[in-house]
């Protein structure tokens, strides 16, 4: 049983590992000029793909990723509400 779990096909792995990493890539090169354009409007969106993509790291929590979604879907509920009945628009368009 220990010898299936550990049985990795290492070309397999590398070959999606770069594929990956090529469409990584494309898509910031796709989306670099309209996130730079409104980078303080893209910036909620930057910071969930930054910490998601940071928190994939951790095996352990890879298996808990539900609370990441728990609270950053609470955190930008919080932050829409805040911007809508608190202060007025906290994140401009333009």
């Amino acid at each position: 049983m220990s010898s299936t779990a550990s049985n990795y096909d290492i070309s397999k792995l590398a070959t999606g590992q770069a594929l990956a990493l090529v469409a990584s890539l494309i898509a910031v090169a796709a989306a670099w000029t309209p996130l730079a354009n409104s980078l303080r409007t893209s910036l909620p969106l930057l910071v969930v793909i930054i910490s998601y993509g940071l928190i994939m790291a951790a095996s352990s929590y890879v298996e808990e990723e539900q609370h990441f979604w728990y609270w950053m879907t609470t955190a930008w509920l919080g932050l829409l509400w805040i911007e809508r009945y608190v202060q007025g628009p906290c994140i401009s368009s333009a």
